[in-house]
């Protein structure tokens, strides 16, 4: 893929890295958004407050404050990396800046190039037409301490890119069909009724369980729409969540309903925050049906979204294992989705099925 057409001041490296001098206006900013990123490294040291202007306009912001001319320390150098590289392989777009976008943005992207198993060499092929590069003795000397820390990936090709091997957009495009479907549906029996997740939380102690290519939907749109800090804390609130329901279980006869064993557990949904729902916009099928009636809800499930999702996650499994599930398709707790625990879940499920 083609970086995007840059914006003026912007270089993209990527189709998900860019670099350059930092914004000084919301119309910069505005058109930082408009070229799809979500996510800032910001490097200046001299301005205090624009990395809170930054987050405050929507991005998602990495501060790493670094003198003009100067040059970051291992450590924290490498923690920012962590960032960028967790950010970029959930598939968002981040720009990385100082102010002229020149010395400290080239010597943090050399850095970046380097954690990727680029090498030197490869590096400077890459930096060499770039204004964003190590401009001093300071910068150059951070990047080759940590270039002896780095190493050079030899097993395979380095490379830039995060690729995905499997295409999931025609899957997300079923389940994103079967959202729409629903809503239109609610809307047309309820109109602008209430809604769980944004006017009450009645259903968050009812268990909700994702079907495979569900809980990849939900799963990559909290991703997307998070902040590091806040996803940590969302993983520690589901995990949390999913051991108070296994004590629960544990503590009643193993006929009582799931329903039974997460009331007595006092669990709640983790995504439930002061009745809200913190990823409302794309909460599961389960809980935008919940306000219909019975007898509409359960035909719908019935005879509409449960074919389709078994369908589609059939199909997702066959794509991702190269042979189709042979008890159906497995499906996972919001708790465990939200925590990723799922993937280990599925994997396990996986080997199990290999073994029979």
């Amino acid at each position: 893929m083609s970086p995007p057409k840059a914006a003026e001041g912007v270089t993209w490296i990527t189709d998900r890295l860019a670099v350059g001098g930092a914004p000084m206006s919301y119309g910069q900013l505005d058109t930082l958004r408009e070229q799809g990123i979500t996510a800032i490294l910001n490097l200046c040291g001299e301005f205090c407050d624009l990395h809170e202007i930054e987050a405050d306009s929507g991005f998602e912001v990495y501060y790493l404050p670094i003198s003009d001319e100067e040059a970051p320390d291992l450590q924290t150098l490498e923690k920012a990396l962590e960032w960028l590289d967790e950010a970029l392989y959930l598939g968002k777009k981040v720009y990385i800046h100082c102010r002229h976008g020149i010395g400290r943005t080239g010597t943090v992207l050399n850095a970046y190039l380097l954690r990727r198993g680029l090498g030197h060499k490869l590096a400077w092929l890459k930096l060499r037409k770039l204004r964003s590069k190590p401009s001093n003795f300071e910068q150059w000397w951070a990047v080759r301490k940590y270039g002896r820390k780095a190493g050079q990936l030899t097993v395979r090709e380095p490379c830039l890119e995060y690729k995905n091997f499997v295409d999931l957009g025609p899957f997300l495009a079923d389940y994103e069909a079967l959202v729409s479907r629903a809503e239109d549906l609610f809307s047309y029996e309820s109109g602008e009724g209430s809604r769980c997740g944004r006017d009450h939380d009645r259903c968050c102690s009812i268990p909700v369980h994702l079907s495979l290519v569900e809980a990849v939907h939900v799963r990559r749109k909290v991703d997307a729409a998070t902040t590091s800090q806040a996803r940590q804390q969302l993983i520690e609130r589901a995990v949390a969540a999913a051991r108070s329901e296994h004590e629960a279980r544990a503590a009643v006869p193993t006929t009582a309903p799931t329903e039974f064993c997460l009331s007595a557990s006092g669990a709640r949904c983790p995504l439930s925050e002061e009745g809200k729902c913190l990823i409302f916009d794309f909460r599961p099928l389960q809980c935008r049906t919940h306000e219909l009636d019975e007898e509409t809800k359960q035909d719908l499930w019935q005879n509409v979204l449960e074919p389709v999702l078994e369908q589609s996650s059939a199909q997702l499994f066959f794509a991702l294992t190269s042979r189709f599930p042979k008890e159906g398709p497995p499906s996972f707790s919001l708790a465990d989705v939200v925590s990723g625990k799922y993937v280990q879940d599925f994997f396990h499920a996986l080997m199990k099925a290999g073994k029979g």
